[in-house]
């Protein structure tokens, strides 16, 4: 059975989490090095009270094996170019909903990397807003979106700018969907396309492969 890294335990990916479990997925890797604020409690649902100061990977790897069965590795780290490969090790599919942009380009480049095309689905939400982007062997990558990180100093992020809880439940959700529909091979419209997620509705961008791109070479 595929094994499935989860990069966050936190808004996006408590949702998607339990997206993947609802959709009968059982095998994860949880990797997080965070622990449960008071802060978090609006949006990331499955946490309560009494969850405060434990680690966000335990605790839902607890409820994954209690609810479902799962059988769940925890991974108490943030991950990043350096670590990658060795945190994802093992894994066939990945999806990333940190807070972390450096952490997004790293699990890109972990699913392009040669000799092996995995599948990863990477999203982000922040304010009202939500996106996320499916990456198969076969479709454009991160990196024909968005050629590189940008400056640290420019990025807002949720501590920053905030976030609504809907939008975090919404966005990991339809994520967790699409990585269920990619692992089954079935079509999706987040594959090779940038999914945006906001008061306006859904909306749709197709990323046309790079031809210079490291995942067409």
């Amino acid at each position: 059975m595929t094994r499935v890294a989860l990069v966050g335990c936190g808004g996006l990916g408590v949702p998607a989490a339990w997206t993947l479990a609802l959709g009968g997925h059982r095998q994860f890797r949880l990797i997080d090095a965070d622990v449960v604020e008071e802060s978090n409690l609006h949006r990331q649902v499955l946490y309560t009270t009494p969850d405060l100061g434990r680690p966000k990977a335990e605790r839902l790897a607890e409820i994954l094996r209690d609810r479902f069965g799962a059988d769940v590795q925890i991974a108490p780290a943030r991950l990043d170019e350096t670590n990658a490969a060795a945190l994802l090790d093992g894994c066939d599919a990945v999806l990333e909903g940190s807070d972390d942009a450096l952490a997004k380009f790293a699990v890109n480049d972990w699913s392009v990397a040669q000799p092996r095309n995995r599948t990863a689905v990477i999203a982000a939400a922040i304010g009202r807003r939500g996106q996320w982007f499916t990456v198969t062997p076969t479709s454009s990558c991160y990196r024909c979106l968005f050629e590189a990180p940008p400056p640290p100093e420019s990025l807002a992020t949720c501590a920053i700018a905030g976030v609504l809880g809907p939008v975090t439940g919404q966005v990991g959700g339809y994520a967790g969907r699409s990585l269920l529909q990619a692992l089954a091979g079935r079509p999706d419209a987040a594959i090779g396309a940038l999914m945006r997620f906001s008061p306006r509705g859904l909306l749709r961008t197709v990323v046309a492969p790079a031809h210079d791109c490291r995942c067409r070479n």
